[in-house]
This record gives C-alpha cells, structure tokens and sequence, in this order.
C-alpha cells in the first residue's frame, strides 16, 4: 500500500511538474525544431540578402557612371541602412571615393575615407582605407595628417607609401629610410623593387648593403 501511494505521489508530482512547466518545455521544442530546421532557412536568407546587397551596389556604380550623384546617394544610404551587415556600404563607399578623388573633391573623399576606416567590421577593407585616406591627405597637403593615419603600421605597402608622404613633405633622409626598410624585408609583395631602388636615387639616397643583398 505504501508503495502503491508513492507511485501514485510520484504520478501526481509528474503531472503538476508539466502542468507549471509546459509552456517551458514546449517552447524548448519550438526552438529545437527552429534550430534544426532554421539553418537552411537562414542560410537562404542570407544569400538573399548578399544578392540583395550585390545588386543595389551595381546600381550604385552605374549612377555614379552616370554622375546621378542624387541617385548614387539614395543608393548609398539603402545600403547602409538595410545592408549593413553585408560588405557592400563599405564597398559603395570606397567607390565613391574614387568618383570624388577623379572630380577633385578630395576633402569629400577624406570624409569618406574616415568613416569607413572608423565603422568597417571588415580587417582588410580597413587596411585599403587607411591607405587611401593617407594618399588622399597627402596630396591635400596634410603631411603629418597623412602620417599620423598610418601610424606604426609596417609592411611593404605601408613602408613605401610613408616614405612617398615624408618625400612629399620635403623630409627626403626619413624617405629613404623608409624605402630602405621595404627593401630590407624578406618580402616585398606589393610594391615593385625596381620602383623602390629609383625612388631612393631620385631622393638623392643609397640603397643599403643590407637591402642590395636582394637586389638581381
């Protein structure tokens, strides 16, 4: 008897369990079921979303083609707006970067430039903004802005381009020093030896021993 009143204690325990925790448990199962069959649909909707974001940025580029700035604009914001997710207002942005600087609104593209540098989620597409924004600000006369935008940042790419800003700024002992280093790398991707070596002698410099090493 004793046993039987347990069981039927443990039955009744059961049913008052589910009856306060239903809506717990089944919402578990919606989410289980969302999640097993959710990932295709995702998955879908972000290829849409991708394509959706691709195509509003051949639209941009075709305005700007078209020097419909206002079109190029209402675009630009579409794509910031609803695509922010996606690369492609980065992209748009640089884009139009190009169409400024060909136009001569260079303090335009800086603008631009800066935004990007400051809100992409993307490492690589901050790399080519930055460098631009540097090129950018070196040909507007704003030398230490241009090198302060580089900062620390080494590398063949950055090393050439600080020695082009320092050569600009009439400071031609920091440029070769800086051309140097490129040379000195193990590697120089992106930027051509040769190019290098001639920018050294225009500048009235010497390649040193430790970068001749690599030189053909």
């Amino acid at each position: 008897m004793e046993e039987y009143l347990s069981e039927r204690q443990q039955v009744e325990q059961l049913k008052a369990w589910v009856k306060e925790n239903a809506a717990w448990a089944i919402g578990g199962l919606v989410i289980g079921f969302a999640l097993l069959f959710g990932v295709k649909q995702w998955n879908a909707y972000t290829e849409r979303k991708a394509q959706g974001g691709a195509d509003q940025y051949q639209s941009m580029l075709q305005a700007l083609s078209r020097n419909d700035t206002a079109g190029a604009d209402k675009i630009d914001k579409t794509l910031h707006d609803e695509f922010g997710r996606t690369p492609y207002g980065d992209l748009a942005d640089l884009a139009y970067v190009r169409f400024d600087v060909e136009g001569g609104r260079l303090e335009a593209a800086a603008t631009r430039l800066q935004s990007v540098l400051t809100s992409t989620r993307d490492p690589e597409l901050a790399v080519v903004a930055r460098m631009r924004l540097a090129r950018v600000q070196a040909s507007l006369g704003k030398y230490d802005d241009a090198l302060k935008t580089l900062g620390d940042n080494k590398g063949p790419a950055f090393d050439d381009l600080r020695g082009d800003v320092l050569f600009q700024k009439g400071d031609r002992a920091a440029a070769v020093t800086a051309w140097n280093a490129v040379l000195a790398l193990p590697e120089q991707r992106g930027v051509d030896r040769q190019i290098i070596e001639l920018k050294i002698n225009a500048a009235g410099g010497t390649v040193q021993a430790s970068a001749q090493g690599g030189t053909p």
